[in-house]
């Protein structure tokens, strides 16, 4: 699928998992041929308002808060396949 094609392009070896949001995410059938698609990697279901933007913010978050970041910030559902 193009999704898998473009998750391939930009994925890095480090990275072990991907959280999808919005309306994909509610989507079962797609979650579910995506984790099949990608079983290097932890599919995850998120179900977060705002979720772009909690993400850029904890990409950053130790250049700006000296704080841990919280532990109850994602409500996440693995994908099993």
């Amino acid at each position: 699928s193009l999704q898998v094609k473009s998750i391939s392009i930009v994925q890095d070896k480090n990275i072990r998992s991907i959280y999808v949001d919005g309306g994909f995410s509610r989507n079962y059938i797609f979650m579910k041929m995506l984790a099949l698609a990608l079983p290097e990697l932890k599919v995850f279901m998120a179900d977060t308002s705002q979720a772009s933007a909690l993400g850029s913010a904890m990409s950053i978050h130790e250049h700006w808060n000296m704080n841990d970041v919280p532990t109850l910030l994602l409500n996440v559902k693995q994908v099993k396949v």
